[in-house]
C-alpha cells in the first residue's frame, strides 16, 4: 500500500497525517469542501485492511454514503483510484470488492461492501472489521445505529468524513461526543484552504461573496447556523422529544406537499388536547411516488384531514374521487401568514417533533432561510430549496382549527376536546 501511495506522488497535508496517526475507534473528520476528506477516508480504510491482513485478521469491510448518487460520483471513484490492483476485483452487480483472500475456514472471499444508506437496513446482517462512512452529516440517525451494529462483534473502528450540514443528530450524537473527549471518539477538523491543492484565490472569492454562515460551513468546516432563518425560534433541544404512543382520543391531522422529481412530503400531526401542544410524529418523504402509494399511506394514518398544495388541485381531486381519500382538502397558501403561525407555535413551545421519526423535517427547519439581503432585489419569500416538509408543515396549520372544528357536529369531538370552543382559541394562530 505504501508503494502505491508513493507511486502516485500523493502527499498528505498535516490534518490528513493526524487522521492516519489517530488510534481512537471512531475518527470524525469534518472539513470544508475539497479539503481532502474523501481521499483520507479511502486511504485510512485501505491502510486498515492492510494492517488487519498483516496481523492475520481476515473478514469483511464496509463503505457507505447517504445516497447512491454520492457513492457513484465521489466515494467509490476515490476508493477505486487508490485500490491496489493485486488485491482483488470490483463486482458491479454485487456492489462490492472481492478480495484475493478468504474468510477463515471458508472458500468465500473477503469483501468490501459498498452501500447507499438511503435505506439503513440495507446493511442488516453483515459483520465488518472496519468501516468508512462518507458524508455522514447527510445520513439518517438510524444509519449510525446500523453501522456501529455491523462493527460490534469485532469492535471494529470507523472513519467518518463529512462536510458540516445542519446541527442535527450527527452534530449532537457524534461530533459533540468527540469534542467532549470521549475515549472512543476523535474529532479532526480543517478548512478547504488547509489542503495545499485548493486554490487560495477561490477561497478568498468565496469568503467575499458568500454569506458568512454559509462560507464558514462550506469552506471552514464549521457547524454554523445559517443567517436569515425562517424559523430562528427552533431549538432542537427544546422542540424535539422522544417518540411516544399517540393516545387514541387525540385528533390527528396533516399537511402535504406534492412532488415527483422533488420529494412528496406528508406530515401527520397530533394535538395534546389538555396541554394544547402539537406533535409532528412521523413523516412521509419520498421521490417519484405513485398516487396509489400516497393514498395507501394516508389511509393507514387515520387523519381527520390533510391540507394540501392548492396548485395540485387535480391530484387532490384524484385522491378524493378515485382513491377515496375524502379527508384531503385544499390548503391556504398565504406564505407569510403560515410562517408567522408556525413561529408563534414555536415561541409558545407548542410545536414539537419526534426524534428519529421526523429527520428530514428537522433538517429542513434548521436550513430553511431567506435569501441574503439585497437592496436592488429585495425578496421576502424563503429560498425555494429543500422546503418540501416546510411547505407541508405550513399547509397543515394554514386553516385555523376554529374554522375546521367549531361548526362541526358535536359527535366528531372527543369529550376532552373542550378547547375548540369559540372562546378558547388562540386569537392569532387559531389553534
Amino acid at each position: 500500500m505504501e508503494t502505491k501511495v508513493r507511486k502516485i506522488g500523493l502527499r498528505l497535508h498535516k490534518f490528513q497525517q493526524e487522521v492516519m496517526a489517530t488510534a481512537k475507534r471512531f475518527i470524525v473528520c469534518v472539513s470544508g469542501i475539497r479539503g481532502g476528506k474523501t481521499t483520507i477516508g479511502a486511504l485510512w480504510l485501505l491502510m486498515r485492511i492492510q494492517k488487519d491482513r498483516m496481523a492475520g485478521k481476515f473478514g469483511d469491510y464496509l463503505i457507505c454514503a447517504p445516497t447512491a448518487k454520492i457513492l457513484q460520483q465521489s466515494t467509490l471513484p476515490k476508493f477505486r483510484e487508490y485500490f491496489p490492483l493485486d488485491w482483488g476485483v470490483w463486482r458491479e452487480q454485487k456492489s462490492c470488492f472481492e478480495l484475493n483472500w478468504n474468510r477463515p475456514g471458508s472458500d468465500e472471499p473477503c469483501r468490501i461492501y459498498v452501500r447507499s444508506m438511503d435505506d439503513p437496513e440495507s446493511i442488516e446482517g453483515m459483520d465488518a472489521l472496519a468501516a468508512w462512512a462518507d458524508e455522514m452529516g447527510k445520513m439518517k440517525s438510524a444509519a449510525w445505529v446500523m453501522i456501529t451494529g455491523r462493527l460490534s462483534v469485532m469492535q471494529g473502528p470507523c472513519i467518518i468524513t463529512t462536510t458540516p450540514y445542519a446541527s442535527g443528530w450527527f452534530f449532537r450524537d457524534v461530533f459533540k461526543r468527540a469534542l467532549a473527549n470521549d475515549p472512543n471518539y476523535a474529532a479532526i477538523t480543517w478548512s478547504s484552504a488547509d489542503n495545499p491543492a485548493f486554490p487560495q484565490a477561490e477561497f478568498e472569492r468565496a469568503k467575499r461573496e458568500l454569506p458568512k454562515a454559509l462560507f464558514e460551513r462550506r469552506y471552514l468546516g464549521k457547524f454554523t447556523r445559517l443567517e436569515g432563518l425562517v424559523y430562528p425560534e427552533f431549538d432542537e433541544e427544546l422542540h424535539t422529544v422522544e417518540p411516544f404512543k399517540i393516545p387514541e382520543e387525540w385528533i390527528k391531522f396533516g399537511g402535504m406537499d406534492f412532488g415527483f422529481n422533488n420529494p412528496n412530503a406528508i406530515l401527520p400531526i397530533a394535538e395534546d388536547p389538555i396541554n394544547h401542544i402539537f406533535y409532528v410524529y412521523k413523516e412521509f418523504y419520498q421521490n417519484e411516488t405513485l398516487l396509489q402509494t400516497i393514498a395507501d399511506w394516508l389511509k393507514a394514518q387515520n387523519l381527520e384531514y390533510v391540507l394540501a398544495d392548492t396548485q395540485s388541485a387535480q391530484l387532490i381531486a384524484e385522491l378524493q374521487n378515485y382513491y377515496g381519500c375524502r379527508n384531503v382538502k385544499e390548503a391556504d397558501k398565504a406564505i407569510e401568514v403560515g410562517i408567522q403561525r408556525i413561529r408563534t407555535l414555536l415561541q409558545e413551545e407548542r410545536l414539537k417533533f419526534f426524534r428519529g421519526k421526523t429527520e428530514k423535517t428537522i433538517e429542513e427547519i434548521m436550513e430553511y432561510h431567506y435569501p441574503p439581503a439585497d437592496l436592488e432585489k429585495a425578496q421576502d419569500k424563503p429560498v425555494p430549496k429543500k422546503n418540501h416538509a416546510m411547505d407541508a408543515l405550513r399547509y397543515a396549520f394554514s386553516r385555523p382549527l376554529h374554522g375546521l372544528y367549531y361548526k362541526r357536529p358535536k359527535k366528531t369531538f372527543n369529550h376532552v376536546r373542550t378547547r375548540h370552543m369559540k372562546d378558547d382559541i388562540d386569537p392569532w394562530t387559531g389553534y
